[in-house]
């Protein structure tokens, strides 16, 4: 099954800092479905620091995480600090 996770119902409208992205993955770990839906409504600000986090955390889950309703430059800073961890 899929387990659909508002971010919003988590963590504040305001994603400014790394220990935030910790925060969500701890609570991604605890659930027992290994598909994963982050819903990003709600969400107005994204910070370099959460971004680098968010895509480090996400390379180690062994869960299948996808991400909707990201705000396009949200989604940008995603991609480009996924790329830092890229082998």
């Amino acid at each position: 099954m899929t387990e659909e996770i508002k971010v919003i119902d988590i963590l504040p409208r305001m994603l400014s800092a790394d220990v935030a992205a910790i925060e969500l993955f701890k609570e991604i770990n605890k659930i027992n479905d290994d598909d994963i839906i982050l819903d990003f409504k709600g969400i107005d600000f994204m910070s370099i620091s959460f971004a680098q986090e968010y895509s480090s955390q996400k390379k180690e889950c062994t869960k299948n995480v996808t991400e909707k309703n990201l705000l396009k430059q949200d989604a940008e800073l995603i991609k480009i600090s996924k790329n830092l961890f890229d082998d």
